[in-house]
């Protein structure tokens, strides 16, 4: 019995030994693995704070905020924040208006997967600007025919606007 525990402690070791060597044999001898917790030249870290479920970047601070839209500024590369936007958004490429750049109807990676935001980076000042608005169209309301829809909105279901009648 002493003996059979022994062979099969001895082949675990063994086992375990060969899947560490052949894992060793895939990368190259010369590179280092680059450590989890540091991050790359330039890179912007996350702050322990959230809006909307988006991280903030670290070197930013909040602005302002409204039930619908958080506004941050800081002092940090603009490539660095659009490399961070792009990394924690799930989204197309950003439109460039002038000196902004806007992710349009974007999902934010981890948050609330129903939330629709427009995310707009601003670098014509010495600050980065980086405003998120939530633009998440409201529920229907449920057993309205579209016509109804059209009417509670103040208009016709061809969309001409249904007149006042505050007038007569």
């Amino acid at each position: 019995m002493k003996t059979w525990i022994v062979v099969l402690l001895v082949m675990l070791t063994n086992c375990e030994h060969r899947q560490q060597g052949a894992i060793g044999t895939n990368r190259d001898a010369g590179a280092k693995p680059a450590p989890i917790d540091h991050l790359a030249p330039g890179e912007l870290g996350q702050s322990k704070l959230f809006a909307f479920g988006f991280p903030i970047p670290q070197g930013m601070v909040v602005e302002r905020r409204f039930s619908n839209s958080v506004y941050l500024a800081g002092s940090v590369s603009p490539s660095a924040l659009l490399d961070y936007v792009r990394t924690h958004v799930i989204a197309g490429p950003a439109e460039r208006i002038g000196n902004r750049r806007v992710f349009s109807k974007v999902k934010i990676r981890g948050g609330d997967s129903t939330r629709v935001y427009d995310i707009e980076l601003d670098d014509s000042g010495t600050l980065q600007k980086l405003v998120v608005t939530d633009v998440t169209p409201p529920p229907l309301e449920p057993g309205l025919t579209v016509e109804e829809r059209w009417r509670k909105a103040g208009y016709k279901p061809d969309g001409t606007p249904i007149p006042s009648e505050q007038g007569n």
